[in-house]
């Protein structure tokens, strides 16, 4: 397939993409981003395969912002979009979920990718890849580039959660999606049942494997954001800041 600067990918709703009230997890939208990402990655000369076999590298998420306009909803067609922004030393790309029968767009997403050195573990900043010189497109899918975030003080201890096999991906690390899980279960079922969530942010700070046990915490900041972390037990260290709005 010839590279091209927008990439499209029918999907339909099933039923392990949905929550009780058969509205599609976060999770489920972090996942199928992911998939899309790999598959545009590849059409533009960046596999997973190529850049672990050629160059001992691999991509890695920093930091995402999600907005739901409306949720897709169980059984629904919807089609997802992406495009990634010119190189910078670290990698946008942006989404959209459309639903398939009339177009509307649904969800709107914003990330910041980085490639990382496997035997390091550093990331590299030097622009490493320039898709085929396909011109790339200059419009966001949000009104807002995606900063980072900063560590809040003061959350309190929710729950811990111990790393196990299921968690983990190819680079044997925690995969994002399964992040988004851990801060959705920070929040008691009955807010859950009681609210949506309508945006969600995220910042990916220190990776997390095998056996490892991450420390939940929460707070809810001035702005009324519920404030949601992630510390790795025994060296403290930031794994993920995340913030929801309802």
């Amino acid at each position: 397939m010839e590279p091209v600067n927008f990439y499209t990918m029918p999907r339909t709703i099933t039923d392990t993409d949905v929550d009780f009230a058969r509205r599609q997890k976060l999770s489920s939208m972090f996942g199928y981003f992911q998939d899309i990402a790999a598959f545009h990655a590849a059409n533009l000369g960046g596999s997973v395969n190529r850049l672990y076999e050629e160059f001992g590298v691999a991509w890695i998420l920093v930091r995402v912002r999600v907005e739901i306009d409306t949720y897709p909803m169980y059984a629904e067609d919807v089609v997802v979009e992406t495009w990634p922004q010119k190189p910078r030393g670290l990698y946008e790309r942006d989404y959209r979920i459309r639903r398939a029968s009339d177009g509307e767009a649904l969800v709107r997403c914003g990330s910041v990718w980085a490639i990382m050195n496997l035997s390091t573990r550093e990331i590299k900043r030097d622009q490493f890849l320039d898709y085929y010189g396909v011109e790339m497109r200059t419009d966001y899918a949000l009104d807002r580039r995606v900063a980072r975030m900063k560590p809040q003080p003061g959350a309190e201890p929710c729950y811990e959660r111990i790393i196990r096999y299921s968690d983990l991906d190819y680079n044997a690390h925690v995969n994002n999606s399964k992040y988004v899980d851990y801060a959705m279960d920070a929040i008691p079922f009955t807010e859950h049942r009681g609210k949506e969530v309508r945006a969600f942010e995220i910042h990916y700070s220190n990776e997390c494997g095998p056996d490892s046990v991450l420390a939940i915490g929460k707070k809810t900041l001035d702005d009324g954001r519920l404030y949601i972390e992630g510390k790795r037990k025994g060296d403290g260290l930031d794994v993920f800041n995340a913030a929801v709005e309802f």
